[in-house]
């Protein structure tokens, strides 16, 4: 369940999570806002500057982006098929638009640098250190808890599904376009819902019985170091000189 490039020794490793949480949603709101490919192209350096200190481990942490560009993908082939532009190119029946092409590929561009800065910002720590993080950085606790709770326990149902699949293999059941495959997919799917409410409320007794009253005490704390300082003001120095470059 944990994230095992979090395990690892690097520069970036080191840094307070509050740190990178912050430095990541900075970022990605600039990147999020930027109106101009070339604008955009800007904040490369930054992106670049993050995988060489990653080292090696960069790849293992870049490898999620690989799904995510094949969906990526398709919304580029999409918007050259269907955006309307007086720069069109026809082929036959097929039009393909320039301008499609060009507002596709910005797209692209800021949806990967955003996802690699997550990846190497959130990555480099565990899961554990984020939600204690954003428990400190004043997320109320009832979606801090929220998200704890939905990531400690989808490998739980997932494990339930995996169990329901190979019972339902072993009495022969083969996945197929047909009514009786969409039934069965739908009991499975119903009795997911039964076993996982039966097992939050199992849980919740339990952590009643151990004296749970709505929030969990946080026992260590973070403490800024001096690289955490010098990560935070380097990183937004960077970001305003690249704010600044755009005027």
């Amino acid at each position: 369940m944990e994230n095992k490039l979090s395990q690892r020794q690097t520069l970036l490793h080191e840094i307070d999570p509050r740190v990178k949480i912050i430095v990541f949603l900075l970022f990605a709101w600039g990147i999020a806002l930027t109106p101009d490919f070339k604008e955009a192209l800007l904040f490369i350096p930054f992106v670049g500057i993050l995988l060489i200190v990653t080292g090696k481990d960069a790849l293992k942490a870049l490898k999620p982006l690989l799904f995510a560009n094949t969906f990526l993908i398709f919304i580029v082939l999409s918007m050259i098929f269907t955006y309307e532009s007086p720069n069109m190119l026809h082929f036959g029946f097929l039009s393909l638009s320039i301008d499609g092409l060009k507002y596709g590929l910005f797209l692209f561009l800021k949806s990967n640098e955003i996802l690699i800065l997550m990846l190497l910002l959130l990555s480099t720590s565990s899961v554990f250190s984020i939600f204690h993080a954003l428990h400190h950085l004043k997320l109320p606790e009832q979606l801090t808890q929220l998200l704890f709770f939905t990531y400690r326990y989808i490998y739980t149902i997932k494990d339930e599904y995996n169990i329901m699949m190979k019972a339902a293999k072993c009495r022969g059941f083969k996945p197929k376009t047909s009514i009786f495959t969409y039934k069965t997919f739908a009991y499975i799917l119903g009795n997911l819902l039964v076993r996982s409410y039966r097992k939050a409320d199992k849980i919740y007794k339990a952590m009643l019985c151990r004296g749970f009253k709505g929030a969990f005490p946080v026992y260590s704390h973070f403490s800024f170091s001096t690289k955490d300082i010098i990560f935070a003001l380097l990183s937004t120095m960077f970001f305003l000189v690249v704010e600044l470059w755009k005027f």
